[in-house]
C-alpha cells in the first residue's frame, strides 16, 4: 500500500471541519438569500488596488492575444466593485469567495488566499449592520445544533463605544487622544518606544494590541466595538453625535477580531483625500505607490446611504469549530503547499 501524500493525508484528518465548513457556507448563503439579498461576483483581477497602508496585494502580468503585457492585481477585498455596484442602482447584496493579500503569514489566523464574506445593505447604518451580524450567528448557532455540535453556544453580543472600552481597561478618556501629536504623548508616557514619524493608527494600536485586546478572552468573549477615532475612519463616515469618531465598527469572538464594518462614505472628494493621505503613508512606509482608481471615486460619490461590513469566513469557522490555527478550516493551505 502506498504511503498517503502530504495534501491528502491533510484533507484527510481535517475532512469533520471541511464538511461543517460547507454547512456553515450554506447557511450563510440562504440567510441572505432568504433576507431578499443578491448575491454577487466581482472580478478577482484588477487594474487598481486598494491603498491600505498595511495590506499588500499580489500582483500579476497579464497578457492579452498580442502579447501585451497589463499590470494587475489580485483584489484584496470585493469593496471597490461592490460600491460601483451600489451606485450603479443595485440594493442589498452581498460577496462570498476568494480575496488574496501578500506578505500574510502561512498558518495562525492568517492564509494568503481567504474567504471573505462582505455585505451592504442600503439605506442603513452601521446599527442595521450590528442586527444582521447577531441574526447571522443565531442562523449559524441552529446549523450547530443541527450537526450536533456542541462546543460554541451563541450569546449576544456586548457592544461597547471604543471611547468606552479605554475608559474601563485602562482608565484613559480617549477623547483627550484624538491627534497624533497626543497619542504619541500617551505612548511616551505609558513606556512605549515610539518614534516620532509613527502614524496615529500605529500609536493607537501599540497600546490597544498589548493592554487591551488581551483582556477579550478573559473578560469579552463576543464584543462588538463602535465608533473608532476619526484618524482611523478609513472608509466610513464621521459620527454625527460623537464628534471625533467615525461609524466603524470590528467584531471579537474570542479575543480573535473576525469583522470590520462602516456606515459608508458617500462623499466622493473626501474618500480622494483620505485616499491620498492612505498614499503618502505609504510612501513614508517604504511601501509600493499604487494609482488611485478614479472610478471608484466617482462611484463613492453616487452611493446611497448604506452600510457594509467584511467578514473573514476562516476565522469565523475556527471560532465555531474551536480549531486554534486557520490552516485546520482549509482543505490546502499555503504552509502545507509551500513549506
Amino acid at each position: 500500500m502506498q504511503p498517503m501524500s502530504l495534501h491528502t493525508d491533510h484533507i484527510q484528518r481535517q475532512k469533520d471541519v471541511l464538511i461543517i465548513r460547507s454547512h456553515i457556507l450554506k447557511t450563510i448563503r440562504e440567510f441572505f438569500w432568504q433576507d431578499g439579498f443578491l448575491e454577487v461576483e466581482t472580478p478577482l483581477i484588477l487594474r487598481f488596488p486598494g491603498q491600505e497602508p498595511y495590506l499588500s496585494p499580489v500582483e500579476l502580468i497579464i497578457h492579452d492575444d498580442r502579447k501585451n503585457e497589463h499590470q494587475a492585481f489580485l483584489h484584496t477585498s470585493p469593496e471597490y466593485t461592490m460600491k460601483k455596484m451600489l451606485a450603479a442602482g443595485f440594493d442589498n447584496i452581498f460577496f462570498l469567495g476568494k480575496t488574496f493579500r501578500d506578505y500574510e503569514s502561512f498558518g495562525g489566523t492568517h492564509n494568503p488566499e481567504f474567504t471573505m464574506l462582505e455585505w451592504y445593505r442600503v439605506s442603513a447604518s452601521m446599527f442595521d449592520i450590528m442586527k444582521d451580524v447577531e441574526s447571522l450567528f443565531q442562523e449559524l448557532q441552529q446549523t450547530l445544533e443541527k450537526l450536533e455540535i456542541g462546543n460554541w453556544k451563541f450569546l449576544t453580543f456586548e457592544k461597547v463605544s471604543m471611547k468606552d472600552l479605554w475608559q474601563q481597561t485602562i482608565d484613559v478618556n480617549l477623547d483627550n487622544h484624538l491627534t497624533q501629536e497626543t497619542m504619541f504623548s500617551l505612548c511616551k508616557r505609558r513606556g512605549y518606544n515610539v518614534a516620532d514619524e509613527e502614524s496615529y493608527e500605529d500609536l493607537f494600536y501599540r497600546i490597544f494590541l498589548n493592554e487591551i485586546e488581551p483582556t477579550f478572552c478573559n473578560q469579552k468573549s463576543k464584543i462588538i466595538i463602535y465608533n473608532y477615532p476619526a484618524p482611523m475612519a478609513a472608509l466610513a463616515r464621521l459620527s454625527d453625535t460623537d464628534p471625533g469618531y467615525a461609524e466603524r465598527f470590528e467584531v471579537y469572538i474570542d479575543g480573535m477580531e473576525i469583522a470590520n464594518a462602516f456606515s459608508e462614505l458617500t462623499d466622493g472628494k473626501e474618500q480622494l483625500k483620505r485616499l491620498q493621505e492612505e498614499q503618502a503613508l505609504r510612501k513614508k512606509l517604504g511601501k509600493t505607490i499604487y494609482d488611485i482608481d478614479m472610478d471608484f471615486i466617482e462611484a463613492v460619490g453616487k452611493l446611497p446611504t448604506c452600510a457594509g461590513i467584511a467578514l473573514g469566513v476562516d476565522r469565523l469557522v475556527q471560532v465555531l469549530t474551536g480549531c486554534k490555527n486557520i490552516d485546520d478550516v482549509l482543505s490546502l493551505p499555503m504552509s502545507n503547499m509551500f513549506e
